[in-house]
């Protein structure tokens, strides 16, 4: 695992090879002065309105910690019927916009800058569910494990810990989230999370979950899990492969020059909130996704010209979907879940299954991490268009054909069923083919090709 952390970090090392530039010369700003969001603009509102609940005016940074873990001990709980709601999700989906506005703007200023999410591509596979997980310490993850805490104020350890480093980084720390096991005092353990943050001589371990359950269990407020730097005392009551953490206080100093170096790209800003990367070539369809309301939220700070995954794409097609339709693409729990490989959490493919837009690889899988092959995100959109003109999908027969003819060399190659649409949707000229002539069926499809694609599929 550690190879694949540090493979990870290197993203790091080449952006703060412009160091030697002397890009930070007239930057005066330390690490922690400036606050870390996500770029999600319901996350980064919410916890700007929490954070007007606590008092950290004149506090030292030990000071704003302590203030932030205390309001959380002292207003979320571990047990409860989650019948509050502590935010009118109206007001924010009303105001979402005007904040949108304002994180555009601070981004340009450099008044603040994005979390560098460096777990976001660490999956891992159970085999006895045949499921893959997010780590923990991925910006998605993060994000929908803060997102119940915010609104109810109950959760379990991770959505503790995810509250605490949402917070945390709109105060200018870095903050990480750790996957491990909490051991009892009978050496018994129990699957658990926490988190370690940032400061000016590395990083230190939290344990807001388990200082919480002090608090629960005297009355008081208890720091025993607060701001820990010895990792050997830490080890005595948790356990977890150090591999990610030790790679992060390992890289520290590099990740504080990064924050530095985001500060200092003010240009296109708007899209850095969207995507972390795209090819030259890519931008100005990705811009276009976006306009057209097509820019999935699986995208937010992707690298675009990494493979895009099955699941990704089921996102591309549901919005795909509902902007060629004009119809909201819901998805009905009370069908069920077809899948034993994709979470209850992925609502787009499910919404994608229901509607008949993509099926599975076999049994009950639908390989959510896989790759996308071009004639299988052909398909998808096919079907889509199959929907909007039809009412149902077929087998892409009855679709209009354009005027150009499918004369790649290798179109032989293409599976039957997905040779109606590709013949579909290169007569109308919205696909082409490879830079070798061929039309490579079966080669993965990239996230931005897939939303060149989508982009042109909708302008047709």
């Amino acid at each position: 695992m550690k190879k694949r952390v540090l493979s990870l970090l290197l993203t790091l090392a080449l952006l703060t090879g412009l160091l030697s530039t002397g890009v930070f010369a007239a930057q005066d700003r330390q690490y922690g002065d400036v606050p870390i969001y996500f770029g999600d603009v319901y996350i980064d509102y919410m916890a700007n309105e929490i954070l007007k609940e606590i008092d950290l005016e004149g506090k030292d940074d030990v000071e704003r910690i302590r203030a932030v873990y205390d309001w959380i001990v002292l207003n979320c709980e571990r047990y409860g019927t989650g019948d509050t709601l502590y935010f009118d999700i109206d007001k924010v989906e009303k105001e979402a916009e005007d904040f949108y506005e304002y994180m555009v703007d601070a981004l340009e200023d450099g008044d603040i800058t994005l979390r560098i999410d460096v777990a976001g591509d660490m999956t891992s596979y159970d085999p006895e569910s045949g499921m893959y997980f997010l780590s923990c310490d991925s910006n998605e993850y993060v994000a929908w494990a803060a997102a119940q805490m915010m609104l109810y104020r109950i959760g379990e350890c991770h959505n503790f810990a995810a509250l605490l480093l949402v917070l945390l980084g709109h105060l200018g720390y870095d903050c990480r989230m750790i996957e491990g096991d909490f051991i009892n005092n009978d050496g018994s353990t129990y699957m658990h999370k926490w988190n370690m943050v940032l400061l000016e001589d590395g990083y230190v371990w939290l344990d807001v979950r388990m200082d919480h359950a002090n608090y629960e269990r005297t009355g008081k407020l208890s720091y025993t899990y607060f701001l820990v730097e010895d990792t050997a005392q830490w080890e005595k009551k948790h356990k977890w492969d150090h591999a990610y953490s030790q790679a992060m206080m390992e890289n520290a100093q590099l990740l504080v020059d990064t924050y530095g170096l985001l500060l200092e790209l003010p240009e296109k800003v708007e899209n850095k909130i969207l995507w972390s990367n795209c090819s030259a070539w890519a931008e100005e369809y990705l811009v276009q996704s976006v306009d057209m309301g097509i820019y999935p939220d699986v995208f937010l700070q992707a690298d675009m010209a990494k493979n895009v995954t099955r699941a990704e794409f089921a996102s591309v097609a549901v919005m795909f979907y509902e902007a060629l339709t004009g119809k909201e693409a819901a998805y009905d729990a009370a069908q069920g879940n077809p899948f034993g490989d994709v979470s209850d959490r992925q609502t787009d493919v499910l919404t994608a299954a229901q509607l008949g837009i993509v099926k599975g690889t076999g049994g009950d899988k639908f390989d959510p991490n896989g790759s996308l092959t071009r004639e299988q995100a052909v398909t998808m959109l096919g079907r889509v268009v199959e929907l909007a003109q039809f009412g149902e999908v077929g087998d892409g027969s009855a679709l209009r054909l354009g005027d150009r003819e499918l004369t790649f060399p290798d179109q032989t190659a293409i599976g039957a069923w997905a040779a109606n649409y590709v013949n579909y949707f290169v007569s109308h000229k919205v696909v082409d083919g490879t830079g070798d002539g061929t039309f490579a069926p079966t080669v993965p499809m990239t996230r931005e090709q897939a939303m060149k694609v989508a982009v042109a599929a909708l302008a047709e």
